[in-house]
């Protein structure tokens, strides 16, 4: 800094930039004295040890823990940034949370775990998924005995009555509620047919809720492979579990909401879209309707319709011909089968039968073309016209050169 006199405010923003700057949030233990609530809102206290102390403010839209109220005299754990009040000159933490002290180890671990997971990226938005916009079941894990579960059915039967609900129960405070609830998320999620998974439960303290910050249930939710809404019933603290879920909603009853639109909503929203949808085609259709009649009165589209018209005639013509000339090859093919038929039928032996001719037969049912090849007492069949007889040769007549017949023995 130079060598020159300055003045008080500049001393005091230097110092208020340089502490505002070179500390981070950090969490302080002390004796709370001096303790008021303004008619602002605002409350101003001093936190103290038996060798030092530091003045506090807290503002009104800070909200405090759910049954906890500050008093002198009580030993407690603030969370804040320190800075300087410019007209006074003193430094001061604003505080931003404050608890009992017996709470502060808790919630340094609590900070550590949540640093922890949110380096991991359980709780980056780009793995969030959306909820299914017309689930047909629904998996819920809360305790069976709690207004919760009565609250989540009483909003979905409103809703969307006739879908499925699926309750796996779980303890959801004390001792073994973190492993219940962790337990009951990967059941359901075996169970599969599920499409989306309320984990919750209604409002209380905030030591009611440590469950929702273990890392199991954490950790359970960031697997699960059916998407998850988180319904932990309380507005000022957030848990780890409302981070890493898909989505958070503050009530079980608000996540009920999320899960299924109210089915007289969306009937209401189908007619109007149905009716839009119909007047709009009316009126596409009067306005076609113009169109066609502005160019039927064209000459172009009517010589559109001149060709079609010739082009159907030729058609017509093209068929009829087409048939006369099939019924043409086909008398052609009927006349060259008769033929055909005939010609075969005059080569047939059974032609040759009703001429009075008759077949002889040797008992290997070969014809018999030459007597020579019998011998006396050979057993053969004679073919007529209408049936054959059956005889036996008793002389062989052999033809002789001259085509005369000789008697044989």
């Amino acid at each position: 800094m130079a060598d020159r006199p300055y003045s008080v405010t500049e001393i005091t923003r230097a110092l208020k930039q340089t502490i505002e700057m070179e500390f981070p949030p950090l969490w302080v233990v002390g004796e709370l004295a001096s303790y008021t609530e303004h008619a602002s809102g605002h409350r101003y206290f001093t936190l103290k040890d038996d060798q030092s102390q530091l003045r506090c403010v807290m503002w009104k839209s800070t909200q405090l823990q759910r049954d906890f109220k500050p008093e002198s005299g009580m030993e407690v754990v603030a969370r804040g940034r320190l800075g300087v009040y410019e007209r006074s000159g003193q430094y001061q933490l604003t505080v931003q949370r404050m608890m009992p002290a017996g709470l502060g180890a808790q919630q340094q671990a609590l900070e550590a775990l949540k640093r922890k997971l949110h380096k991991e990226g359980l709780f980056d938005e780009e793995r969030k998924r959306p909820l299914p916009s017309f689930p047909s079941a629904v998996g819920v894990v809360t305790s069976s005995s709690g207004a919760a579960f009565r609250d989540i059915l009483n909003v979905l039967s409103r809703r969307f009555a006739g879908l499925r609900v699926v309750l796996r129960p779980a303890v959801v405070q004390g001792a073994g509620a973190a492993t219940s609830i962790a337990d009951a998320i990967a059941d359901l999620n075996a169970l599969g047919g599920l499409d989306v998974l309320i984990v919750g439960r209604g409002g209380g303290a905030a030591e009611d809720l440590a469950a929702f910050n273990a890392e199991g249930v954490v950790r359970a939710v960031a697997v699960s492979a059916t998407p998850v809404i988180s319904a932990v019933g309380h507005e000022i603290d957030v848990t780890l579990t409302d981070l890493v879920a898909d989505v958070r909603a503050p009530t079980p009853s608000a996540a009920a909401e999320l899960v299924v639109r109210d089915a007289g909503d969306l009937r209401s929203r189908v007619r109007d879209l149905h009716r839009r949808v119909m007047d709009s085609m009316d009126r596409l259709i009067a306005e076609n309707d113009e169109l066609l009649e502005g160019y039927g009165e064209r000459y172009g589209l009517r010589r559109v319709e001149d060709l079609l018209r010739q082009h159907e005639q030729t058609v017509d013509e093209l068929a009829r011909s087409l048939g006369r000339e099939t019924a043409q090859a086909i008398e052609r093919g009927y006349a060259d089968y008769r033929r055909l038929t005939a010609s075969l039928d005059s080569l047939s032996p059974l032609s040759v039968l009703s001429r009075g001719y008759s077949i002889a037969q040797a008992e290997d049912r070969r014809p018999v073309r030459d007597a020579s090849s019998l011998s006396k007492g050979d057993r053969l069949s004679i073919r007529l016209q209408k049936g054959q007889v059956r005889t036996t040769v008793e002389a062989v007549e052999p033809e002789d050169e001259d085509g005369q017949f000789k008697l044989g023995l």
